[in-house]
């Protein structure tokens, strides 16, 4: 009897040590899951810990529970991450994720009858967009390593990134315009739960990606386990109860019994402070009335003032759309279209359309800027403008704009151009007062002299020639030191009909050499050619471009004098072309060759083209040059035509 009485007792000291060992025995499984994926697995605080909600979660806790095991989750930020815990075995279990993965991990894949759908999800400001084909243009962010469905064709240059919060956020703030979203509930479940503002779900499900639970190839016995345990989850009817739990919409019923102590704390509450609310609102009314009234006005005077001001401002972005324009903009310059729709290149002439480009890259690099353009006037003339810009903020907090200030310049620099000229002028008039008093002394020398020593008896005819010629280029150097003289105080001509084919004699005679003049070739119409002028200003006009062209030409090269007729009825001309094929000018210097003061000649004065200009504008005449540097110049003079019974 003490036996049996000791044995029994000895069994029941035993029974916890069993016991306990059974619980030593109990499997732990470590199970990898999202950290910031509602409502599938979150981050949460729960009486002062935090710990791993959602139902991945739970629905692993209760298949935990019919297995025997315990579960400790791991919760992981980065998919890449989940797998490569997963290959090395820090993670038993991967909690719903596609079938893709399970293959590229060559592992078990046991779905579980619910699925990811893919949505787009974009900038309230994108409207556009409703399907993959409007991505074109878009900045597109998407989530590295999600389980996408083989029909989502993304472009190339889609931002990745690892958190579809930071993804919510960048298409939030304007910094990208769509998130294709690889799971619209976790999508839907960050907005509601975090009040993200300026996003629009648009457009169908893109696709579906069905979810499973990934066990590794290796313990197949694990994998039958997890199955078994999920046949009777889903037997019992209790994966429907989580389902509904997490996914379902509840009821109002269900809300206020889950809210009924804090409906009933905020019941007591706001009935104490219910009537100082409405006094306080109605005295916040009055004050937001007032204070609404006084930025109204504020608002109309600063408008008033940008519409009423003399300069023309824009309100433009980076790539130089134009947002806005005020009224004197708008009445100025020609708009393309509507002002919203118009870019800053279409209102400069061509040759600065990629000016505008770098000024605006400045302004938003350094923050001003200020050049010069040429802009098209309502009319489609050029008109010269002056342009100032600032940066400043845009609605967007990363969104940066331009405010540019122009004014027109035209008639400033057309009044600026006409002070230097005349300054020009006034010190053409000095030299040419000083050279006439130098120059003419001497000249009358030489003039004397020749003419002495023409009446000497027994000259050789080509002496006799030479002396002429001497006697003409002394009269020639008299009347050019008259042409800088009456440059700066023009004085009246001696207006006759000149045919075109003696002026052109005339001028030739005056070369000197017999050598020059064989270098001159002549091609005048049979029928005579008149012009209304003076006859020795018109031959030193046709000189000075005869000795522009032998001063740029060889000796063996050949120099082009041509006339012809012109037009029709009053508008007719008489056209003298003078050609050679010698170095040419630049293209940026032919609107420059007839200012006073320029010579691209080395050791030119820069005053033979201005006089020639001067005189033929004199006779109503046109001077222009046609060039290409190597290939040789022409000049062009047009004169109005005289009629033969006119002559």
């Amino acid at each position: 009897m003490r036996r049996a009485v000791l044995i029994l007792i000895l069994c029941l000291g035993f029974l916890p040590v069993l016991a306990h060992g059974r619980a030593l025995a109990r499997p732990v499984y470590h199970v990898g899951t999202r950290a910031l994926s509602p409502p599938f697995s979150f981050l949460a605080v729960k009486e002062g810990k935090q710990g791993v909600r959602g139902y991945s979660v739970d629905e692993m806790v209760m298949l935990g529970r019919i297995m025997g095991a315990d579960m400790e989750f791991r919760p992981i930020h980065d998919l890449g991450k989940r797998r490569e815990l997963f290959l090395n075995g820090s993670v038993d279990i991967l909690a719903h994720d596609s079938q893709e993965t399970a293959d590229e991990l060559d592992a078990i894949w046991i779905p579980v009858g619910i699925s990811l759908r893919h949505h787009l999800y974009v900038n309230e400001s994108c409207r556009s967009v409703t399907c993959l084909r409007d991505l074109a243009s878009k900045k597109v962010v998407a989530i590295t390593s999600a389980p996408y469905s083989a029909e989502i064709n993304l472009p190339e240059d889609v931002v990745w990134l690892s958190s579809p919060m930071e993804a919510l956020n960048m298409v939030s703030q304007g910094v990208m315009d769509v998130f294709v979203a690889p799971s619209e509930r976790v999508a839907d479940d960050l907005i509601d739960r975090y009040q993200i503002p300026n996003i629009l779900k648009k457009g169908v499900v893109l696709g579906e990606s069905p979810l499973g639970i990934i066990v590794p190839r290796s313990r197949p016995a694990l994998a039958e386990d997890i199955r078994e345990a999920f046949r009777h989850l889903r037997e019992s009817g209790m994966a429907a109860q989580l389902r509904d739990k997490w996914f379902g919409k509840p009821t109002i019923t269900d809300d206020l019994r889950h809210y009924a102590k804090y409906v009933a704390v905020g019941s007591g509450v706001a009935g104490v402070i219910f009537v100082a609310i409405v006094v306080w609102n109605v005295s916040l009314k009055r004050r937001v009335d007032r204070v609404t009234q006084d930025l109204r006005r504020t608002e109309q005077r600063y408008r008033d003032l940008i519409e009423s001001s003399p300069d023309m401002i824009f309100l433009v972005n980076e790539e130089g759309s134009v947002l806005h324009a005020n009224e004197r903009a708008r009445d100025s310059l020609r708009f393309p279209g509507p002002v919203n729709e118009v870019n800053l290149r279409q209102l400069v002439t061509r040759e600065y359309a990629d000016e505008i480009d770098a000024f605006l890259k400045k302004v938003f690099n350094d923050g001003c800027d200020k050049f010069e353009f040429q802009m098209v006037e309502s009319a489609g003339h050029p008109m010269e403008v002056e342009v100032a810009g600032r940066i400043i903020q845009g609605p967007v907090r990363t969104q940066l704009l331009a405010c540019l200030f122009a004014r027109n310049v035209t008639e400033r620099n057309r009044m600026e151009e006409e002070l230097i000229q005349s300054e020009r002028l006034g010190i053409i008039g000095k030299m040419a007062a000083s050279l006439a008093h130098e120059i003419n002394n001497p000249l009358g020398v030489i003039q004397a002299n020749a003419e002495d020593l023409m009446f000497e008896e027994g000259l050789v005819p080509d002496v006799k020639d030479g002396l002429l010629a001497i006697q003409r280029n002394a009269i020639r150097a008299g009347e050019i030191t008259k042409g800088l003289l009456e440059a700066a105080t023009p004085k009246p001509m001696s207006m006759e009909t000149v045919e075109i084919g003696a002026l052109v004699r005339d001028a030739l005679s005056l070369l000197g050499s017999r050598r020059k003049q064989e270098r001159v070739e002549v091609d005048l119409p049979d029928e005579p050619l008149y012009i209304r002028g003076d006859d020795r200003a018109l031959q030193q006009v046709l000189m000075n471009l005869v000795f522009n062209s032998l001063a740029v030409t060889g000796e063996d090269e050949r120099i082009l004098i041509r006339a012809c007729r012109a037009g029709e009825g009053e508008d007719e001309t008489v056209r003298l072309e003078v050609s050679d094929n010698g170095t040419g000018i630049e293209r940026h210097n032919l609107t420059q060759i007839f200012e006073p003061f320029f010579s691209s000649r080395k050791g030119g004065f820069g005053l033979g083209l201005f006089i020639t200009r001067r005189m033929v504008e004199r006779h109503d005449g046109l001077i222009f040059a046609e060039s290409e540097p190597g290939r040789g110049t022409c000049m062009f003079l047009e004169f109005p035509s005289v009629h033969d019974e006119e002559a």
